[in-house]
């Protein structure tokens, strides 16, 4: 009996051995080493990794319209080419998006790969699933990205974190039948603050019309970035500094509201019913001679007047009028991709990288109306070879860039929504300039004591 014992247990030993040095000759993989869990089950060879299909999910925000019409097409040539990971689109508005997001963090419900705003990145919501994409991304791969675009999304996080993948600057639509209703010249729209109030007077006197738009609607985060427009520009800096704290409660930020202020006669009544997207179509249908607002405007207008807006005898696109037109200062608004799972990261990253290929690229920021990022774009001539694209371009290129509110702050939404119940009285004429200054910084410095 013993003897037996003796030749199973030297039959085990030869057999670990054999297993042991059949394990040194297997290649190894792209994929993690993991610890395999303990279990009384006889060991199994494990599948190779190559086989098993990775599903992730990926959210762009926006009209569906538009997002799927991108979307669709670049996630099957993705899957084509990556045939071991499945992709889910999610498709959401902004508005609704910025209503959801916290709750689907917080329940580990968010997609995989998410376009993101660069000002969110230490949202308490968000903040500890956005994962480090530097060990999985190509060597190289954030070259082809302007070295200003990264000073421009720089959060002061560790590694590649967040992936810019559009920066898009404010510029001024105005509808030119419109202006020669009005006696003005619908090549000549105003370059200065000056020139902009003025224009707006005439407009609304020679028309009755409203002369320029406002998006003032509750809850889309837009109207905080109006108003900054004309902040930055007499201020020459961020809304907050480093330590979250207002910089526009002086007198030059005093100087911009009361500019906003004398304009609100000339805004379209009821502005709080108004989004960037109704001011879009009351501009094209001449409701309202102009607003600001970025490229991403420009298909509404294509859609109805022809890729071509250069030769539009109904449309114009120009470079926002500027306090100080030997400074020229602009609001940019910045989007890009972040991965939310480790787990899923190696496969998050190859579609991030396949999103900002320079052909999908194009293909996105043609979709969805957004500036070239990379001078490659501008080849394509269908698409982007015509001036105003240049507007936008140019401005993101030369002007001083000043974007969106609370990046340092766990709570960024919490400004907007602060100081959009401020700003709303500014815009509606219930609030005048200097005791709208004086509630705004009280609101903001009142949202960063909360954080602290």
């Amino acid at each position: 009996m013993k003897k037996l014992i003796a030749i199973m247990l030297c039959l085990a030993m030869v057999l670990s051995l054999a297993t042991a040095c059949a394990n040194e000759d297997t290649p190894a993989t792209d994929a993690p080493a993991t610890e395999a869990p303990a279990t009384d089950a006889p060991a199994t060879e494990a599948p190779d990794a190559s086989d098993e299909k990775v599903k992730i999910s990926v959210l762009r925000p926006g009209d569906e319209e538009k997002v799927r019409a991108f979307l669709e097409p670049a996630i099957a040539e993705f899957e084509a080419a990556n045939p071991n990971i499945d992709v889910e689109p999610v498709y959401q508005s902004w508005a609704g998006w910025i209503s959801l997001y916290p709750t689907q963090f917080e329940a580990d419900t968010q997609p995989d790969v998410i376009f993101w705003w660069d000002n969110k990145m230490f949202d308490a919501s968000a903040h500890d699933s956005i994962v480090n994409l530097e060990p999985y991304l190509s060597e190289g791969f954030t070259e082809q990205i302007p070295e200003s675009v990264w000073e421009l999304v720089d959060c002061g996080m560790e590694g590649v974190t967040y992936v810019p993948s559009s920066v898009d600057s404010f510029a001024l639509f105005y509808n030119k039948e419109v202006f020669e209703a009005a006696g003005l010249d619908p090549n000549s729209p105003p370059t200065t603050w000056e020139e902009l109030y003025d224009t707006c007077k005439t407009i609304t006197e020679k028309t009755g019309k409203p002369a320029l738009g406002v998006p003032a609607i509750t809850g889309a985060e837009v109207l905080e970035e109006f108003v900054a427009l004309f902040v930055t520009q007499s201020t020459n800096s961020n809304m907050l500094d480093e330590n979250s704290m207002p910089l526009f409660n002086t007198p030059e930020g005093l100087e911009a509201l009361e500019f906003i202020e004398s304009l609100v006669p000339y805004f379209q009544p009821s502005a709080t019913e108004y989004g960037r997207g109704e001011l879009r179509t009351a501009c094209r249908d001449g409701n309202i001679a102009m607003f600001i607002d970025g490229p991403w405007a420009v298909t509404t207008f294509t859609a109805d007047q022809g890729v071509n807006l250069d030769a539009s005898e109904k449309l114009g696109i120009a470079p926002v009028p500027q306090k100080d037109p030997a400074n020229p200062i602009n609001w940019s608004g910045t989007n890009g991709w972040i991965a939310t799972r480790e787990e899923t990261a190696e496969a998050s990253a190859k579609l991030i990288e396949f999103l900002m290929s320079p052909e999908v690229l194009e293909d996105h920021h043609i979709a969805y109306g957004s500036a070239p990022l990379y001078d490659v774009e501008f080849e394509n001539t269908e698409a982007f070879g015509y001036d105003y694209w240049k507007v936008f371009y140019d401005s993101a290129a030369n002007d001083t860039l000043y974007g969106m509110i609370g990046r340092n702050s766990a709570t960024p939404a919490a400004y907007y929504t602060a100081l959009e119940e401020v700003w709303q009285q500014l815009i509606l004429g219930t609030m005048d300039a200097e005791t709208a200054l004086a509630e705004a910084a009280a609101a903001a410095e009142s949202v960063t004591v909360r954080n602290q």
